[in-house]
């Protein structure tokens, strides 16, 4: 891929992804281009996936076309709109492939393309296990219309996962008009649900399952049949690790989301944390691999990033502004350094022969270069509980932090929300499209 420009290149495009190009293209358009690769057609608004899993109608608004003001936000700065004025959303550019490997200076995808970068910026987050695929939106659709199928005829429903995603899973099939008399269970395997948050949100949602009339087996784990569940069969029997056996007509599987940091093996393998698969980051979000050869000019962020924060868009976003600060200062150190001809070179990189790719320039200011650092913020959540409504539930302070912790912030919303914010994302980043199967 040639531009007139060298590249900021955001590899993923979804919530942290996006907002790492709205922040970066106001600082870098005059000198760089910011090219977002995305492995799918659409932006997934993953917020209304449990619901369109049970609710018909609105699954096709879930995924959202990357238009020419999908970056919009990116100009909300700008206070000149005359028409000589380059805006920066003109920079942010969108190249849609699979990326098969990271080299030192550009990222390789499976169709063989090479896109060059001079700062690059991991945004993957967690998926499903195995090769990293690309979804359309007609994929997409039939995907939800057939769960969406298969829940009105089962009688019983089992959700394997007391997560976010399975929690508002169950609770919106007990509280949808066709779905509320099914019977539904969640089988979760720690002694808590929202095991990620304190105790008291797995109260509330105890509580929630309790009056929706919703079996929760604890400590407990589904055995995954090498071969899946048998679909259209009628009912069949689910194995649990602990003994015995439930009968159910329809699992839904909400766990085992891996981190999708395959691409980066081949740049920096010990960046990539051998047990967990997420990738290891300074608190500047600069990988943190243990090789002679340094990456300082690339940076993970958001849920595969191993920052300490939980799983989330909101710190995903606070590390994208991290990042966006950070490659300014370096952009801004190295234009300051005379040219040199294998390092930074007026914010653009040049590689060695070798392929490798070194941060330093003259002098010791890259070296001494003060970078911004992220620091994990309390976790918190605004999850629904059913059609009508949820919880927003945020701790005061870090979990682990030591000393009595503080009573968590609870806020109830009754607000109703049945396409779960999708009419939003429609307008904040497809303006003027009015065609939700485009």
């Amino acid at each position: 891929m040639v531009n007139g420009k060298p590249n900021v290149v955001v590899l993923g495009g979804s919530y942290v992804g996006i907002k790492a190009v709205d922040l970066l293209a106001p600082i870098v358009h005059k000198t760089h281009d910011v090219v977002l690769i995305e492995k799918n057609t659409h932006f997934q608004h993953l917020f209304a996936f449990p619901r369109a899993s049970v609710v018909p109608g609105f699954e096709h608004k879930a995924f959202i076309p990357y238009t020419s003001s999908f970056f919009r936000e990116a100009d909300a700065g700008i206070t000149d709109l005359s028409d000589n004025v380059t805006l920066p959303s003109s920079a942010a550019k969108i190249v849609h492939g699979v990326a098969k490997a990271i080299r030192p200076a550009y990222v390789l995808l499976e169709n063989g393309e090479q896109v060059q970068y001079d700062y690059l910026v991991l945004a993957t987050g967690t998926g499903a296990r195995g090769p990293l695929t690309s979804i359309d939106k007609k994929t997409g659709i039939s995907t939800y219309r057939n769960l969406q199928g298969k829940a009105a005829r089962a009688r019983h429903i089992v959700v394997v996962g007391g997560g976010a995603y399975g929690i508002q899973l169950a609770t919106d099939t007990k509280t949808f008009g066709h779905t509320q008399g099914k019977r539904v269970t969640i089988v979760h395997s720690r002694d808590r649900l929202m095991n990620r948050f304190g105790p008291s949100l797995h109260d509330i949602v105890m509580d929630r399952c309790k009056e929706l009339g919703i079996d929760v087996v604890l400590n407990n784990r589904v055995i995954v049949p090498p071969t899946g569940f048998p679909e259209g069969q009628g009912s069949f029997d689910v194995q649990l690790s602990g003994g015995g056996s439930m009968e159910a007509d329809l699992v839904y599987l909400c766990t085992g989301a891996v981190p999708l940091s395959a691409p980066l093996e081949s740049l920096s393998p010990d960046a990539i944390d051998p047990q967990t698969k997420f990738v290891k980051v300074k608190p500047t979000m600069q990988i943190d691999g243990e090789s002679s050869t340094p990456y300082p000019n690339v940076f993970a962020i958001g849920d595969v990033a191993d920052t300490g924060a939980h799983k989330a868009a909101r710190p995903g976003v606070a590390q994208a502004q991290v990042v966006a600060t950070n490659i300014e200062k370096l952009m801004r150190a190295s234009s300051k350094q005379s040219a040199h001809a294998n390092g930074y070179v007026n914010g653009h990189i040049n590689g060695h022969a070798n392929g490798h790719v070194y941060g330093h320039a003259n002098g010791d200011a890259m070296h001494d270069l003060k970078l911004e650092e992220y620091v994990p913020d309390a976790p918190g959540i605004h999850m629904s509980l059913g059609m009508k409504g949820g919880v927003i539930f945020k701790h005061q302070r870090p979990l682990d932090s030591g000393g009595e912790e503080p009573a968590p912030i609870i806020k109830w919303d009754q607000e109703e929300n049945l396409e779960m914010g999708c009419g939003r994302m429609w307008k904040m980043r497809a303006q003027g499209v009015d065609d939700f199967f485009a």
